[in-house]
């Protein structure tokens, strides 16, 4: 039991820089005809279709407003829209303007106050803010509680209409820029997208990456990023969007008082070239020092979002590469066993045709076959079609996605200013709900005949250099918030010591159940690091009555979601539903909990797997660098060892050893079950209560670990040389226990150093902030664990 084990004396307080060395239309929405007050009303030039509980208005000046009330939620988001991403740079195209400009504008100096009151100002909301540019915009958020609103609608504001673009800040950026394209180089998955853009798009600009080009981006300075501003950051190039626990009166008076009186003035219209039809295949290969497995992109011409098409080429993208019960993941992973994944998705943007996309990670030896086969599916798929079994689970998935998407208000402004910005309709999320369910069999089947054309496909695939494809090849040859909701938590104890949580929130039809027990590094046997994680992520391959496809079918029919993993101190599994779908997940849950049975061929197939996935860790700089810190820091304890295990270690798992770890993983007295969302708790109880009444087992001998992990008394600096441009320094000392009643502390040194989970804190300003331009990303956190 937990409670017997001797705890944790301290912990890892950690911080690591990275530094450089070198549809169908919707029936019209009535205009909310409550009458806004005369002096509100005389800013307004127009109101658009809304629903109860929003306020949709666009200003005089053409500031797009949206507003809705959610009296139940416990936070605000504010977001702000811009029409200003690399597409829109002009006769600057590749200079990344858009992007620098974001770097500037976000927190920076502005004509009501200077760039350390916006810092202290963004510390007194919780620092959750950010920004980020793409190809056709620059957006800036806030995330507040619902009684700090005005601040936080205040800064974003400042920051998009009377930014003073600082020179110190200007230079200071520039810097952190050109770290940051080293470490693109250093991203084989960035690069894998480049190329392929550059190689499917010939003069549609979308082929320039929005960073732009380094030695184009150096030359530019604070008067062309003034001329920009100026020039882009108008308000009626601009959606405003806040949402949350505010009322929509009081935030549009606030926004009127603030950003009615910026001017608009003439902006020069943007038409981009169209590109050409695409009438013979492309192919581009690269070969990368820092890759450890081939990364690819096989790509076929597609529409743009408006297109009719849009529905079932996303029902098709569903159908050949999403989930396990997809066309590719069976073919390619689960039968054939020749990639590490597979995935496809139809990319459409509103500025460009888009592009169909399947994404492969693979071994490299395996790259022939991979194309055959891949083609040889895509030839079937045309002939055949899919059933109308498959497509209502397709279907099931797009709206389930939906719902999910609508669980913060972060997420549905994002949604609401994004769906403007591209359809002019806040609400085309249902239009496109609607659209997916009008997709038949014949027109999933008619779009992959018209459109998987591998005549006009495009190609991109980055590769190892030669000596890390031996390394791969014979790598594979070894292979045979709650608490803001309503009601309580209710906590029972079935008498098997099985405990259970139980918490009702009703506001969205939506339900998380996660299974959590005493599992991961910590019950490693020593000689067979990896392999509780090895054996929990087989918990969902098979069970006396159900294969790994019918758990994927039973979980994918009704647009769920199911996982199970390890990590330090458990194991878990998760499911994710919408509430009518409860009464199955639950069975299916107890289900794989109790009756996993671990199939030879699906440990195989992990084993394969976990060997690539191996292979490849090192391609993060991240997780290298800590890889190396938690082997010297923890010598004698599992936090040592990789999640993975070793290659050597993976290689020898047999089906007795996965047997007899989940025997001794899988244990009701060690285990906890959490259930979120739309439920009714009696009826849950009750269910909870049938399906694991059976469950009981002995309480089993957990492992004893030496008590090695001393303070440390001296430093202890640890290098090593790699193929990457930049460099990686991770910095851990002692900490505290995980049930250390300074936690808390811990925590908010955590914020104030870095921010928690945004960019921010001491940390920040010291190494990126004032004139600072030491690094590209730094970030601070404490590790807590147990028995070490």
């Amino acid at each position: 039991m937990l409670m017997s084990w001797t705890r944790l004396r301290f912990t890892v307080a950690a911080l690591f820089a990275f530094s450089l060395i070198a549809a169908a239309a919707p029936p019209p929405l009535p205009v909310d005809d409550q009458a806004l007050p005369p002096e509100l009303a005389g800013q307004v030039d127009r109101r658009l279709p809304s629903k109860a509980g929003d306020l949709f208005v666009v200003l005089k000046n053409g500031l797009t407003v949206l507003i809705r009330e959610d009296p139940k939620a416990a936070v605000a988001s504010t977001q702000v829209f811009v029409r200003a991403g690399s597409l829109y740079e002009g006769q600057r195209m590749g200079a990344g303007l858009s992007h620098y400009l974001e770097h500037v504008v976000a927190g920076g100096s502005t004509r009501s106050f200077t760039e350390d009151e916006a810092r202290a100002r963004l510390e007194r909301l919780g620092g959750a803010s950010n920004a980020y540019t793409s190809y056709d915009r620059t957006v800036y958020y806030i995330d507040s509680d619902g009684d700090h609103w005005r601040e936080a609608l205040d800064l974003v504001l400042a920051y998009v209409t009377e930014c003073a673009l600082a020179p110190t800040e200007v230079n200071r950026e520039k810097a952190v820029i050109q770290q940051e394209f080293k470490l693109g180089e250093n991203n084989p998955r960035r690069r894998l997208w480049e190329l392929f853009l550059q190689t499917a798009y010939r003069v549609n600009p979308v082929r320039h990456p929005v960073i732009g080009y380094e030695s184009v981006f150096v030359r530019q300075d604070r008067e062309a990023l003034l001329a920009y501003y100026h020039d882009r950051y108008q308000p009626q190039n601009m959606v405003l969007a806040v949402i949350g626990a505010v009322r929509a009166t009081e935030v549009l008076r606030h926004v009127i008082e603030k950003a009615a009186a910026v001017e608009r003035t003439r902006m020069a219209p943007v038409q981009w070239p169209e590109e050409p039809y695409q009438i013979n295949a492309r192919r581009a290969e690269s070969r990368l020092p820092m890759a450890r497995l081939t990364q690819a992109i096989v790509g076929f011409p597609s529409v743009q979002l408006a297109h009719p098409d849009l529905f079932a080429l996303d029902v098709l993208a569903i159908l050949l590469g999403e989930g396990r019960t997809s066309r590719l993941y069976q073919r390619l992973k689960d039968r054939d066993q020749l990639v590490l994944s597979v995935s496809s998705y139809n990319w459409t943007p509103a500025f460009a045709h888009g592009q169909f996309i399947i994404s492969l990670d693979l071994a490299p030896q395996q790259w022939s076959k991979v194309q055959e086969a891949l083609q040889d599916e895509l030839t079937v798929f045309k002939k055949t079609g899919c059933s109308s079994e498959e497509l209502d689970r397709a279907k099931k998935k797009v709206i389930a996605q939906r719902i999910f998407d609508q669980e913060s208000a972060s997420d549905v402004a994002s949604s609401l200013a994004s769906s403007y910005l591209d359809t002019a309709d806040p609400y085309f999320e249902q239009a496109y709900v609607d659209g997916v369910r009008a997709v038949t069999v014949a027109d999933v089947l008619r779009v992959a005949k018209a459109y998987l054309v591998p005549e006009r496909s495009t190609v991109a695939a980055v590769h190892p250099e030669e000596t890390k494809t031996a390394t791969a090849a014979t790598a594979i040859a070894t292979a045979d918030d709650p608490a803001n909701s309503a009601g309580a938590v209710e906590e029972i104890k079935l008498a098997s010591g099985f405990r259970v949580l139980l918490k009702e929130d009703h506001r969205l039809p939506i339900t998380s159940v996660q299974l959590y027990g005493l599992g991961g590094l910590l019950l490693d046997q020593e000689a067979k690091p990896g392999l509780t994680g090895f054996t929990a992520a087989l918990l969902t391959a098979g069970t006396t009555t159900r294969t790994k496809q019918q758990i994927a079918a039973t979980i994918e029919d009704v647009g769920g979601s199911i996982s199970s993993g390890a990590g330090n101190n458990t194991y878990s599994v998760s499911i994710r539903v919408l509430k009518d779908d409860l009464p199955p997940a639950l069975e299916l849950l107890a289900d794989v909990v109790l009756h996993s049975q671990f199939p030879d061929e699906e440990i195989d197939r992990r084993r394969q797997e976990t060997l690539l996935a191996i292979e490849r860790q090192d391609e993060d700089w991240q997780r290298e660098v800590l890889r190396l810190f938690k082997a010297n820091f923890f010598k004698n304890h599992p936090y040592g060892s990789d999640e993975l295990g070793t290659k050597d270690s993976v290689t020898g798992f047999s089906r007795a050893d996965v047997i007899d770890c989940y025997q001794r993983m899988v244990r009701p007295q060690q285990a906890v079950l959490a259930v979120y969302g739309d439920f009714d708790a009696a009826a849950v109880k009750q269910r909870i209560g049938d399906l694991f009444e059976a469950w009981a087992a002995d309480p089993v001998e957990l492992p004893v670990w030496p008590e090695e992990t001393a303070p440390l008394t001296a430093d202890q600096l640890i290098e090593h040389n790699n193929d990457k441009t930049s460099a990686a320094l991770f910095l851990g000392t002692n900490g505290l226990a995980l049930d250390d009643p300074l936690r808390p502390a811990l925590d908010v040194l955590d914020a104030l150093l870095s921010g928690i989970n945004y960019p921010g804190g001491r940390l920040h300003e010291a190494l990126r902030g004032g004139t600072a331009n030491l690094v590209y990303v730094v970030h601070a956190f404490p590790f807590y664990g147990l028995k070490a």
